[in-house]
């Protein structure tokens, strides 16, 4: 069905679609709201939708389902690049304000790159019809590593990163919206173009399984090319809308292994059994939608009153830290202050559960993490990983906690980091000793790593700190040994001269944690 008319027209409208997107609803850099994902995010579908429709009752209605069937191939495929692309962000640390601007960049190539895929593939396939089971045998093979599949990336090995990042001329000013900026009277490129780079590359990959996919649903070239074009059209809406919550889709990747399997089973038996387009349709759409149901009632659940702690192999109910627990760090009675202080330590180390013991069980990395020492009831010496909490609260009840304790020294913060902090040491007899890092941001309502924090959260642990001997030689462990990767590339500069990284990961109840290292070389006491 695609004449020269059709394509021509097509291209056009989107073209009109994303400048209009870009140039009157983003034409101001900001951070893109649930709301305004939700919106933009149905506005999209119902336009896919009604241009499927146009063609089911234009053309026909084989051609129609065969759109729809491709098109929803290609959006529940899409989920995978959303959370790829959230890794990349937070890889580049980019500012929630431009990440739109440059999905918008990065989506802009994929139509031009995944045509050129189709139309060499559909050359292929007319002159070759073998290369069809060649494709599903790819499928097959694609849908099987998908299991239990890692999302990890390393920009830093992009082929096209590190060419850039060796050839082109780059700017080291602080990143804005822009890819090119003028300094010294010639043009540099950016961090951001690197982003746009890996965006890209990482999308064409991706690319491969899909537009396979789709060909094995229709051989026509341009309802290959119209089903991507609409799924990835509608791609940045749906991140803002769903990158926070599809790492709670935890059998999300086994039902899109399933379809590419399904699909590429389907390819390879054609010849002797026939699925219809129709029963294709509601094959996958019931894959996919029976993976999230999954997910959602076999979801770890969560009790909103309670965390737990381990302590002595048991574990015990505490309940959860109030923006009262965190005042009572200004409580006149020192026991007090103790005792809030030894149990939000102790709600803070419920969020290592998992994932310390793991890297614990790594030699070099647990040679690496410093131990307190302390008197055990027994008076024999006990030693424990030294980790701090850190506590994020408003600058009002951060001068209040300092000035009750005795106004500990401030640390010795960047100057162009977002954070005033001190610590607190808690020490009893034959206790472990509690560590409190307290933290409050420079500029509330800015857009400081800290105020973000708070006015997203409000008062409450915001981090996790692991003393070390060589950050950079954990950062390497954690990244080769444990696919962690870190959100900055290179170690930085930290409070008091110290040089640090940091790490997001999943506690034992599926929720986010920030790790921070902190480099040390003298051993704790």
């Amino acid at each position: 069905m695609g004449t020269w008319t059709i394509w021509i027209a097509f291209n056009a409208a989107v073209a009109a679609l994303l400048l209009l997107d870009l140039g009157l609803f983003h034409r101001r850099a900001h951070e893109i709201a649930l709301r305004e994902a939700a919106i933009e995010s149905a506005a999209w579908i119902a336009l896919s939708l009604g241009f499927g429709a146009w063609i089911f009752f234009s053309h026909g209605r084989d051609p129609g389902l065969e759109f729809f069937t491709g098109y929803v191939v290609e959006k529940s495929l899409s989920l995978d690049n959303i959370f790829v692309f959230s890794l990349i962000f937070q890889y580049f640390r980019v500012d929630p304000r431009y990440q739109h601007r440059l999905l918008f960049w990065g989506v802009l190539g994929a139509p031009v790159l995944r045509g050129t895929m189709i139309g060499a593939g559909a050359v292929l396939i007319a002159r070759f019809t073998w290369i069809l089971y060649l494709l599903g045998a790819f499928l097959l093979y694609s849908g099987f590593k998908l299991f239990g599949a890692d999302h990890v990336v390393h920009p830093e090995t992009n082929p096209a990163v590190r060419w850039a990042r060796k050839f082109l001329p780059m700017s080291q000013a602080e990143a804005t919206q822009d890819l090119f900026v003028r300094e010294g009277g010639r043009w540099l490129f950016t961090q951001f173009f690197l982003v746009v780079i890996v965006l890209e590359t990482t999308d064409m990959v991706l690319a491969v399984d899909s537009v396979a996919a789709v060909f094995g649903v229709t051989r026509d070239p341009f309802l290959v090319y119209s089903s991507n074009v609409c799924a990835i059209l509608g791609l940045r809406a749906l991140y803002f809308l769903l990158a926070g919550i599809l790492q709670h889709f935890q059998y999300l990747d086994e039902g899109l292994a399933i379809t590419i399997m399904f699909i590429g089973g389907k390819m390879l038996a054609n010849p002797w059994v026939h699925i219809s387009t129709g029963l294709s349709l509601a094959i996958v759409a019931g894959i996919i939608v029976l993976a999230i149901l999954i997910s959602v009632f076999r979801a770890k659940p969560r009790a909103p009153t309670v965390q737990l702690s381990q302590k002595k192999g048991r574990l015990r109910s505490i309940p959860p830290p109030t923006a009262k627990d965190f005042h009572r760090l200004a409580d006149q009675d020192p026991e007090q202050r103790a005792q809030v202080a030894r149990d939000l330590h102790s709600h803070g180390r419920t969020r290592t559960l998992n994932w310390l013991d793991e890297w614990s069980k790594d030699h070099d990395f647990r040679a690496l993490i410093l131990q307190d020492q302390y008197l055990r009831p027994d008076g024999e010496k006990g030693f424990w990983p030294k980790i701090t909490v850190g506590v994020a609260v408003l600058p009002e009840t951060f001068e209040k906690i300092r000035t009750a304790n005795g106004s500990p020294p401030l640390a010795d913060a960047p100057a162009d980091q977002d954070v005033v902090e001190f610590e607190l040491e808690f020490a009893k007899s034959g206790m472990r000793h509690v560590h409190l890092d307290i933290l409050t941001t420079k500029a509330p309502g800015g857009n400081g790593a800290i105020a973000r924090f708070l006015e997203k959260f409000g008062e409450g642990i915001q981090q996790i700190e692991i003393d070390v001997t060589d950050v950079d030689r954990a950062t390497e462990i954690l990244r080769t040994r444990f696919k962690v990767e870190p959100i900055y590339p290179v170690t930085r500069a930290g409070a008091n001269g110290t040089h640090v990284n940091f790490f997001l990961v999943t506690a034992w109840n599926n929720q986010k944690v920030l790790v921070e290292l902190v480099e040390q070389p003298k051993r704790a006491s």
